[in-house]
C-alpha cells in the first residue's frame, strides 16, 4: 500500500462558485450593489434638481431609505449565505469571499452607528 494518500485533499479554490447557495450569495451581493446605485443616484439627482439636501424632500426620502434599507438587508443576507455555503457545503470560491468581507464591513458600521462615537 505504498504511495497510497493519508492525508486529506486540499480543497480546489475557483473563481465561481460551485454550489448553489454560493450562488445565492453572490446574485444577494449584486442586489446590494444595484441598492446601493440606485440609492446614490437618487440622491445626487434631488441635490442637483432642488439643490436641497437627500432628505429634505419626502418624494426623495422614501425611495432612498427604500434603496438603503434593501441595500443593507442584501448585504446581510449575502454574508449570511456566503457563511452557510463555506461552512457547511464547503465552498471555496473567491467570489463568495466578497459577499462575506461585505457583509462583516456593514454589521461592523451598523454596530458603530448604533453604539455611537461619543
Amino acid at each position: 500500500m505504498e504511495g497510497t494518500p493519508t492525508a486529506h485533499r486540499r480543497a480546489r479554490i475557483h473563481l465561481l462558485p460551485t454550489t448553489r447557495l454560493g450562488f445565492w450569495a453572490v446574485r444577494l451581493l449584486v442586489a446590494f450593489a444595484a441598492g446601493l446605485v440606485v440609492g446614490m443616484s437618487l440622491a445626487a439627482a434631488g441635490q442637483i434638481s432642488r439643490g436641497e439636501g437627500a432628505f429634505d424632500s419626502l418624494w426623495l426620502t422614501v425611495p432612498l431609505m427604500g434603496a438603503g434599507l434593501t441595500a443593507v438587508v442584501a448585504g446581510v443576507l449575502a454574508a449570511a449565505t456566503a457563511v452557510v455555503a463555506i461552512v457547511r457545503r464547503g465552498e471555496r470560491s473567491v467570489l463568495v469571499f466578497v459577499p462575506l468581507v461585505v457583509g462583516i464591513l456593514i454589521v461592523f458600521f451598523l454596530v458603530g452607528e448604533l453604539i455611537g462615537h461619543e
